[in-house]
């Protein structure tokens, strides 16, 4: 594969040329800091430009548009990084000579039609759309406020910062009302003017004819701003902080949150994900075995790992008087695991299985692709060189590494009614 990056000064374009694959990818990705409000906005502007554009006035159109195209579309993903919010305008395209000449210039015509050309008369939103779009976010909001774990893990996640918004990255219900056609046109212009632009094209195609394309479509669209990207780095609190609510369910949600202190790089890119592999995440994890199975504290539970927060949760699914049974179990296996043990098939395992994992990726145009977005954005390693320092790795790493675990917070969703299904 081979990599190449054309800077201009309000935007990056990076081609990763390869015959590997048949098809081409396009993500164009803007990076902007955001706020609670900033977020509902994003979500709904995900749907507007979606749905409809300033060409292809109704859903039906864009459907044609999609199926003329051989399938493919124009998807729009946000996702939080840390004080960033990412908002991805990917697309997939069958290369030429698997389907017929011409089509990648007809799918970037369209894929850009989508990003510039939005519905919008006389300085507002299509009304129709934006009432479908409006709808379909709101819906969204009525079946979410259902999901027992999420909202366990968002309240936890508050514990540490009240105004930390990790989770919800539809937005919220009550900034939805405020918004209408003319102030979301607004905000679409000044998040073409306020983000930082990264262009990725990934496949077999002329460098040239595509760059010539890009530049003419994007040329004045952006503003030149930086990549704000960072680590977040949560206080380290002395005193466990608990909190427990009530909630009409059969099974207690409980998520327990865990501070990295003080890490480096390679601890939170190659060693975390060994220790996390061990401690929660499988069913021959330590937490799956002694928790869940030799206790039997717990009908689920398993680890999960936030690199971009620093933070490692457990989450359990259990009986609301096991709650300090949980905790105390969680912690004993922590502490097992700082005291240096990890069997040999503990460390062997955790190793082939993450290899394993990462070879696979090799083998998918979207994650050799993504990794590459993370190295370039986020000084990420890619999929080859996360393998490289796999190797690399030794149990005494991982067992000096957990003893910069700390428990902070332990939150817990109580169920109250016991004939209640979850």
């Amino acid at each position: 594969m081979e990599y190449k990056k054309y800077e201009y000064d309000n935007y990056t374009v990076h081609f990763f040329n390869t015959d590997k694959f048949k098809s081409i990818l396009l993500s164009t990705i803007f990076i902007n800091e955001f706020t609670k409000e900033s977020l509902t906005k994003s979500a709904l502007l995900r749907r507007l430009l979606t749905n409809t554009n300033g060409i292809l006035k109704t859903e039906t159109d864009m459907v044609k548009m999609s199926y003329n195209l051989y399938n493919s579309y124009v998807g729009i993903e946000n996702i939080l990084h840390n004080n960033v919010l990412s908002t991805d305008f990917f697309m997939e395209i069958l290369e030429d000579k698997y389907s017929e000449p011409g089509l990648l210039e007809k799918a970037l015509d369209h894929y850009f039609n989508t990003m510039f050309i939005p519905n919008v008369e006389n300085g507002k939103f299509d009304g129709n759309n934006f009432k479908l779009a409006k709808k379909s976010l709101s819906d969204l909001y009525d079946t979410e406020k259902d999901n027992k774990d999420r909202y366990a893990y968002l309240k936890a996640y508050e514990m540490i910062d009240p105004e930390y918004l990790r989770y919800p990255t539809i937005g919220y219900k009550e900034c939805l009302d405020d918004l209408n056609e003319e102030n979301m046109y607004e905000y679409y212009k000044e998040f073409l003017k306020s983000s930082n632009v990264n262009i990725f094209v990934f496949g077999n195609f002329d460098n040239d004819k595509v760059l010539n394309i890009i530049n003419d479509r994007v040329k004045g669209k952006f503003s030149k701003n930086e990549n704000k990207y960072r680590h977040n780095n949560f206080a380290l609190e002395r005193e466990v902080k608990e909190k427990i609510e009530q909630d009409k369910n059969n099974q207690s949600k409980l998520v327990m949150l865990f501070k990295l202190s003080d890490i480096t790089d390679r601890e939170r890119n190659v060693i975390l994900p060994l220790f996390n592999r061990i401690f929660g995440l499988g069913s021959d994890s330590k937490l799956f075995k002694n928790v869940r199975e030799k206790k039997s504290l717990a009908y689920v539970i398993r680890s999960n790992i936030s690199r971009e927060d620093n933070v490692l949760s457990v989450f359990a699914g259990i009986n609301g008087e096991s709650k300090d049974d949980v905790v105390n179990a969680t912690k004993e296996e922590l502490e097992n695991m700082q005291n240096g043990e990890i069997t040999d098939d503990e460390f062997n395992n955790a190793i082939i299985s993450r290899r394993s994992m990462l070879n696979s990726f090799l083998d998918e145009n979207t994650s050799i692709l993504y990794s590459n977005v993370s190295k370039i954005l986020t000084n990420n390693d890619d999929i080859d060189e996360r393998i490289k320092k796999l190797e690399t790795v030794t149990k005494d790493e991982i067992v000096e590494f957990s003893k910069k675990i700390n428990l902070n917070i332990i939150y817990m969703l109580e169920g109250t009614n016991k004939n209640a299904e979850d």
